[in-house]
């Protein structure tokens, strides 16, 4: 959806008009001319509308705009991002389906926390995303959508200034978020670890950063025996790809690591067939570093920030990696292979002692990384560990800012035990229990930096099917959240 900001919309122009509405909200103060404001008023009073959190209708008014769709928002005190969200979505559904070219969307209240300015920002970001969908391959009717621009009627006083810097900041986060979710959405035959690669590098042209791109070789060179192995069952070739931004008077160095799992079978240790289609997901930890990338480049942050991918597929080829294998990493730290399908740990190892050459003062990964994880939190909250209490209440702070939802689990050492091998280092995997706990600790053992956080988003990267606030698919989640942290450095 095309977005914009403006506090006296022309609405001749203007196909649909919807207003965000909480329950016993008749005529909240609309910031029109008196005439439009009182028919407006009047057509709420009698449409008997609730504003219920699951309601919607549509008006029919005379002269201009020629229709008013209310949105229930719930409670007044129950109006947050969540509830937002689903408000937004709906209305992106309601102007597809009545093929409204031109609409304007006004919510009279804030964000709880939030100015005039986070709400607008916030608003702005979410409608740029409410008609999102992965097209690229539907050739049907079904592939004709109509192109929506949608005007937001910001809530409080903002002058023209602040209101293009918030618009412009907006449509740089939207269409970040939108790289990462075109690539989580892409089959494993479009996204490969090369075509990642090359993707990383487009992106780079584009927003001003240095790319660089390791083939096999130059892997085998750095040591990678983790990448190296999850690889070998795989006729496509591995890439360790590195972005960098560097503005010169930068304080901080920030260091993201994202898993690139092109595709995902489980290796040796294949998975079910049932729904193995969405390994496609399984890079969403690189879409989401590639993406961030991107938006801190073009916001262009004062906060020297390097993304590190290491991507391959994990496939079960006749020199794949074997349960019982014992495998060398980057570190010189050896690991007993128990399940090839714990391959994400494997590859994340290496990139995390990579990042230990630029001396970050945070290393932070995102990784589809344990089903342990959505069986814990389910689909509504990424799992976060982290060795800094101070960085972990950063990254929740961001978090609940940016309406990108984390929960806080241990990283104990007290877990190490699970993972204790008889044979090398550690065990890839620590058993049925704690699958999420231990998946965390074994990254933790390659980490060299006081303050590390590991995101699991294996329940919150993507959705299985439609929900109130997204589409099925990849949903880029972690851009905002850690845009939202960057900015506290800076």
């Amino acid at each position: 959806m095309n977005i914009s900001l403006s506090r006296d919309p022309k609405f001749s122009r203007i196909d649909n008009l919807f207003i965000l509405l909480a329950e016993g909200e008749t005529a909240p103060a609309f910031p029109f001319e008196t005439a439009l404001n009182k028919k407006i008023a009047a057509a709420i009073a009698r449409s008997g509308f609730t504003g219920r959190q699951d309601e919607g209708l549509t008006l029919l008014l005379e002269g201009e705009p020629r229709k008013l769709t209310l949105i229930g928002v719930g409670k007044p005190d129950s109006f947050n991002r969540r509830t937002a969200r689903a408000a937004i979505h709906g209305i992106a559904r309601i102007a597809q389906r009545n093929a409204d070219a031109s609409i304007a969307v006004y919510s009279p209240r804030l964000l709880p926390g939030d100015d005039p300015e986070e709400t607008a920002l916030f608003m702005l970001d979410r409608l740029a995303h409410s008609d999102y969908r992965y097209m690229t391959f539907k050739t049907g009717e079904e592939a004709r959508r109509i192109e929506v621009h949608c005007t937001l009627i910001p809530a409080g006083d903002l002058d023209a200034k602040t209101g293009k810097r918030i618009l412009d900041k907006a449509k740089v986060i939207a269409d970040s978020v939108r790289v990462a979710r075109d690539l989580g959405n892409a089959p494993g035959n479009e996204i490969t670890p090369a075509r990642l690669a090359d993707r990383a590098r487009e992106v780079a042209k584009e927003a001003g950063l240095t790319c660089t791109v390791h083939d096999r070789k130059q892997i085998e060179k750095l040591g990678m025996g983790g990448l190296l192995a999850v690889n070998r069952g795989s006729a496509e070739e591995p890439r360790f790809i590195v972005l960098e931004w560097a503005p010169r008077k930068a304080k901080k160095t920030v260091c993201f690591v994202g898993k690139g799992i092109t595709f995902d079978s489980g290796g040796i240790s294949i998975k079910p067939a049932e729904k193995m289609e969405e390994m496609k997901f399984d890079m969403s930890g690189a879409g989401t570093v590639i993406a961030i990338m991107r938006a801190v480049a073009m916001l262009e942050l004062p906060v020297r920030v390097i993304g590190l991918i290491p991507s391959t597929e994990n496939l079960p080829g006749g020199k794949a990696y074997k349960p019982g294998d014992i495998i060398r990493t980057m570190s010189g730290k050896t690991v007993e292979i128990v399940n090839t399908d714990a391959e994400g740990r494997m590859i994340l190892c290496d990139a995390l002692h990579y990042a230990i050459r630029y001396a970050p003062d945070h290393l932070i990964d995102f990784a589809t990384l344990t089903g342990a994880c959505v069986v814990a939190l389910g689909f509504e909250a990424s799992g976060l560990f982290s060795n800094d209490d101070e960085l972990a209440q950063l990254l929740i702070n961001a978090s609940e800012s940016a309406g990108e939802p984390v929960w806080r689990l241990p990283e104990w050492d007290d877990y190490k035990e699970y993972i204790r091998s008889d044979w090398a280092d550690m065990k890839n995997v620590g058993g049925r229990w704690g699958g999420a706990v231990t998946a965390a600790l074994f990254l933790k053992q390659f980490v060299e930096c006081p303050s590390w956080a590991h995101l699991d988003i294996a329940g919150t990267a993507y959705t299985e099917s439609e929900n109130a606030r997204d589409p099925r698919g990849a949903t880029g989640t972690g851009v905002r959240m850690a845009l939202r942290f960057l900015e506290t450095l800076a």
